[in-house]
């Protein structure tokens, strides 16, 4: 058997010059995504844009006091003033800022549990890619999308833009900087330039800024400039200056009464029911209202729902940190809990509760020893999108429900 870990190693150090090498365990083949739920990720693009459009436009049209007060009060929520409510209906309702890459976060193929915009990952995908393409049949099937990562962005971003592209990467909040720095040299090889890496690059010439939060973007030195050009469409943004595609409020809305009715059916299949937790109780995807406390008295297997905070707070709102399975809470931690809640709603600090699917069984993987191993574990199915569609799918498999890049975490990709 090859030593993949030794390929995977040497592909990331000797293009980012660091030692940082592959950081999680590589599954031992492709993975056997049905041609139903492949399917299933091709279609929907469409639909998430949907989604995402209209969450857009009702809080646009709160902040211009044209809808209910309370979706823009649940959308600002902690931001300081001057990124808050002034900043949004200042900017932002001039223009459709909408995503252009972004990855789905799926519990089984069907249910997005969240859409990080652009996400983490992308470099984690490319290096898998790379591996397969390499060692083809041997290392244990070959995969449906040809071209990897980094050349489909590379193509969706040329097409996307009014000229070359010229990128600009704020690399500040990325989670894992090292895959992103990976990428950024990969897409390099397919035409895009970026300051900061290619000679004769002024920050003046960038036409596209990505970056991984919403609040990094007024780190830029240059955003005053760039938003400005924006409202023009010379400049472009991935994760667009407005918190609402940076957190999890608007997944209540396709199911919350007051904004129900703005989704038609397609959309709301695409989440699972996602609630807001309030003070005086919750309602339940059967539609029953109870109070907290009887939530917390409900029989485990009836608490199948995760409690997940939803705002703009950079200490939670990403890594699975501020997640909670209400199946798996004693009595006493689930009220500490709900407590945390209550008080955390009079300050504006908002949580959900979403209803909980699994895919769970056993996952063949190879370990760092270079020898074939298995393990129980949850799976978690991750779409990447730009804006042509998709662009690739990886899924990632650890022996905890909290699904996300570790040490013992299990990749592959379709």
């Amino acid at each position: 058997m090859h030593n993949y870990y030794e390929f995977l190693d040497e592909q990331i150090n000797h293009t980012i010059n660091a030692d940082v090498g592959f950081t999680c365990l590589l599954a031992d083949g492709t993975y056997p995504l049905s041609q139903s739920d492949q399917a299933h990720f091709s279609q929907k693009y469409e639909t998430i844009r949907e989604f995402q459009k209209k969450s857009l436009d009702l809080f646009n049209a709160s902040l211009a006091g044209e809808f209910d007060p309370e979706v823009a009060q649940l959308v600002l929520n902690e931001l300081p003033e001057n990124f808050g409510r002034e900043f949004h209906a200042k900017f932002m309702t001039q223009r459709n800022f909408l995503p252009a890459f972004f990855r789905t976060d799926e519990v089984v193929p069907g249910k997005i549990s969240e859409i990080q915009c652009p996400g983490s990952l992308w470099g984690l995908y490319e290096q898998v890619h790379r591996l397969v393409s390499h060692y083809g049949t041997e290392f244990g099937g070959s995969v449906i999308f040809e071209n990897g990562l980094a050349q489909g962005f590379a193509e969706a971003l040329t097409e996307h833009l009014p000229g070359p592209p010229v990128v600009h990467h704020l690399l500040d909040n990325a989670s894992v900087p090292a895959g992103i720095r990976f990428f950024i040299r990969k897409t390099r090889e397919y035409g895009i330039r970026y300051f900061g890496y290619d000679k004769g690059v002024t920050p003046y010439d960038c036409n596209f800024v990505r970056s991984h939060a919403f609040a990094g973007l007024f780190s830029d030195n240059f955003f005053q400039m760039r938003l400005s050009r924006s409202l023009g469409g010379e400049v472009r943004y991935d994760l667009p200056p407005s918190i609402i595609f940076d957190e999890k409020i608007p997944l209540i809305f396709p199911f919350w009464e007051k904004t129900r009715a703005y989704f038609p059916d397609r959309v709301r299949d695409l989440f699972p029911y996602t609630e807001l937790i309030r003070p005086e109780g919750i309602v339940l995807e059967d539609g029953k209202r109870i109070s907290l406390e009887q939530f917390i008295d409900l029989p485990r297997n009836r608490r199948d729902y995760y409690i997940k905070y939803a705002g703009s707070d950079l200490a939670l709102n990403w890594g699975s940190k501020g997640v909670f399975y209400g199946g798996s809470l004693s009595k006493t931690k689930g009220r500490e809990v709900f407590d945390m809640i209550r008080q955390d709603f009079a300050s504006r600090r908002y949580w959900i509760l979403q209803k909980g699917y699994s895919v769970t069984g056993e996952a063949n993987f190879i370990n760092r020893d270079n020898e074939p191993e298995s393990a129980d574990v949850h799976s978690k199915f991750s779409g990447f999108y730009g804006p042509t569609g998709l662009l690739g799918i990886l899924v990632m498999q650890r022996p905890f429900y909290k699904v996300h890049g570790s040490d013992d975490t299990i990749v592959s990709i379709v």
